[in-house]
């Protein structure tokens, strides 16, 4: 049954929130800031060890890509929001912009495009799907690993019920047929360990969903069992211990300033200046100390994590977010010969939010919302800085192949 455009939800149609309602408390406060934007000293990788842009294969720069991508990867990085593809390229390339100019540089992926669109919504809301574009596509090498970085302009929380996300990420993932996925990006942290800058790899997953997939109906149902999606990655530490020791410190600056941006505000003591060089965490080797699973729990919706556990978010991992899980379970659509190993690589772009206890009677609503609104404006300012870790981290890992 249809409902009259007055009964619709209306929701934010563009940007980093597309998808979620226009009156999300997180989503209001986030777009309320502006994030810290600092510029790294030049890295000093190791020997042979630096990323280095290639040609993606025969394909000239700005080709669309309208048939299967015929590039051989060893890992492909999904990246998702603008923030954070310009922190990852600031720490790959020393220059952080996205601009129409850059993107140019990219090779658009388009294959199948007509297939899909129909399960597509919001594409005239979306400059590249209004293209023709799912996103885009552009290779570099560390040591003698080929790495196919994608933006990608679809997103499981904003392109409708369909989740067209899912068998796009499968095409280009059977087409590339990398050895190692990587899901990158900001989160909230969950438990009261992991501070604003940190870094959790994991290949632990969970999905946590409100809504109704018939098209994926087993995405419901392992959401309402808690159920784990595990992919058993074999991830070295050796270049993880590295980057902590030597690289991670450069964010410091960036992450002085934002605190130094809200860290007094009324309601924000609960924060924690950065001191000292923010963690990485590698699951199984320098786990986050405390209860909470090493897993990272992807919602279709802004989910937060506070000293109450009033979402009840600590029982199923350690950070939070809303695309990788999505990522994972497109894996396991494949032919198992062709399913590779995956990991999240995640930062904490807001820490649990503390908060004293709520009156009686309180409505979970209301103490929802308050806790959205303190999360949001922490993750409006910090989204930036905390991302140039996790970049460092997706650095780290791949060198230690």
């Amino acid at each position: 049954m249809s409902h009259p455009a007055s009964m619709q939800p209306r929701v934010f149609r563009s940007g980093p929130f597309a998808g979620v309602s226009v009156d999300d408390a997180f989503a209001r406060a986030a777009m309320s800031e502006s994030p810290v934007v600092v510029k790294l000293p030049p890295v000093v990788w190791p020997q042979n060890l630096a990323p280095v842009a290639q040609a993606f294969g025969g394909y000239p720069a700005g080709t669309p890509i309208t048939g299967p991508a015929d590039v051989a990867a060893d890992v492909l990085i999904i990246l998702y929001t603008e923030y954070e593809i310009s922190a990852f390229l600031e720490v790959f390339t020393g220059d952080s912009s996205w601009t129409p100019a850059r993107q140019k540089t990219w090779c658009p992926y388009a294959h199948n495009f007509a297939k899909f669109k129909g399960s597509i919504q919001g594409i005239d809301d979306n400059d590249a799907l209004k293209s023709g574009y799912f996103g885009y596509l552009s290779l570099m090498t560390i040591g003698g690993t080929n790495v196919v970085l994608y933006k990608t302009e679809l997103h499981p929380k904003a392109n409708g019920p369909d989740l067209p996300f899912i068998p796009v990420i499968a095409q280009l993932i059977g087409e590339l047929g990398p050895k190692l996925v990587i899901s990158t990006g900001t989160a909230g942290g969950i438990g009261s360990v992991v501070n604003c800058g940190d870094v959790v790899i994991t290949d632990a997953a969970r999905l946590h969903v409100k809504m109704n997939y018939p098209s994926f109906p087993q995405i419901n149902t392992l959401s309402n069992a808690h159920t784990q999606l595990a992919s058993a990655a074999n991830i070295s530490d050796t270049y993880v211990q590295y980057a902590t020791a030597n690289f991670t410190k450069t964010s410091l600056p960036g992450l002085v300033q934002c605190y130094q941006k809200i860290g007094n505000r009324s309601g924000y003591s609960f924060l924690r200046e950065n001191t000292a060089a923010p963690t990485i965490y590698l699951k199984g080797a320098n786990s986050v100390p405390g209860p909470e699973p090493m897993d990272v729990v992807t919602a279709d919706y802004l989910t937060v994590d506070d000293n109450n556990d009033s979402e009840g978010l600590q029982a199923l991992g350690i950070m939070n977010e809303t695309d990788d899980a999505f990522a994972f379970y497109a894996i396991g659509t494949l032919p198992t010969a062709q399913q590779p190993q995956w990991v999240s690589i995640r930062n904490a772009s807001e820490p649990q939010v503390v908060v004293p206890a709520f009156p009686a009677g309180t409505s979970p609503t209301a103490i929802i919302d308050k806790l959205k609104g303190v999360a949001g404006a922490i993750y409006g300012v910090y989204q930036y800085c905390t991302t140039l870790n996790s970049a460092l981290a997706c650095w780290a890992v791949v060198a230690g192949m």
